[in-house]
């Protein structure tokens, strides 16, 4: 099968860059033409479109964290990103519109250090529990907040927010140990040595689309199972099942992906952790200026 793998790291972060744009301009639409029943439902669409994004971004994450030789530089890369996106989403909180959207980085941080605590050998694993408690916490907020709209955390505002939070982290955990149990089953096939590096199972046939399709598998049942919780009462809605399902398509996409870079100049690394501060920063000014 790892012959019909044609995806490479390089194309499926330009899909999710584009979809995340079209994610938040969807968002400014949608709060600007309340009124207009065809700008809104463009608006809507832009951001059924931007479910793509998260479930590939959150395939980077755990490829960081596998694939990284410094998993501590890796965090901190991240933690530096968001420090960057909270600042432009700061402004726009104060001074533009209270509804900004969440910010997935949060998402990406706190469930990186969960995964890079928790396989620690030593006491370390234990600092897992915190990163673990704030998924848990921003969860429940939320859940109070949509089901009690009486109940305002004025002291943990939107931009602190996790806003996939138990979705989230268990598609993280369910994406990174997707390459321990895809190992398991091939070594029980082909390989004798089970010490054999994660890194160096691209090369074993079929390993790069079992991990694929494990991970394909997790995202739709995680989808069906939050379609579940909205179908039972609209207080379980709490990830907007009506959109957010639409996320199992990064599936289809992820299925493709052969496991490696190809194009990596350095420029581009630079520009995929800009990125996301300026573009929010750009559609906000857009917004503000013509509207």
């Amino acid at each position: 099968m790892n012959k019909h793998l044609k995806l490479s790291s390089f194309i499926l972060k330009i899909i999710a860059l584009l979809t995340m744009t079209l994610d938040h301009v969807g968002i400014f639409i949608m709060q600007t033409f309340m009124q207009n029943e065809k700008l809104y439902s463009l608006g809507y669409l832009f951001r059924i479109i931007g479910r793509l994004a998260f479930p590939l971004f959150t395939l980077f994450l755990v490829e960081g964290l596998i694939h990284s030789n410094n998993v501590k530089k890796y965090l901190l890369r991240l933690f530096y990103m968001l420090v960057g996106i909270l600042f432009v989403q700061v402004i726009i909180y104060y001074f533009y519109t209270k509804d900004i959207g969440f910010n997935p980085f949060i998402d990406l941080l706190i469930n990186g250090l969960f995964i890079y605590f928790v396989t620690k050998k030593d006491k370390k694993k234990y600092i897992a529990i915190l990163p673990l408690l704030f998924v848990l916490f921003s969860t429940i907020v939320t859940s109070v907040e949509l089901f009690k709209p009486s109940y305002n955390f004025s002291w943990f505002p939107l931009y602190l927010k996790m806003g996939y939070s138990l979705f989230g982290f268990l598609l993280t955990i369910a994406f990174y140990y997707s390459y321990h149990f895809a190992k398991k089953i091939i070594l029980s096939k082909e390989l004798e040595d089970e010490n054999i590096s994660i890194k160096k199972l691209n090369d074993v046939p079929n390993y790069r689309f079992l991990v694929n399709l494990i991970m394909a598998i997790s995202l739709f049942i995680l989808n069906v199972f939050i379609w579940f919780l909205a179908s039972l009462h609209k207080s379980l809605d709490i990830y907007y099942a009506s959109i957010q399902t639409w996320s199992l398509l990064a599936g289809l996409l992820i299925i493709f992906y052969h496991g490696r870079q190809g194009y990596h100049a350095k420029w581009f690394k630079i520009f995929t952790y800009l990125y996301f501060p300026i573009h929010i920063a750009l559609i906000t000014l857009i917004f503000v200026i013509l509207f």
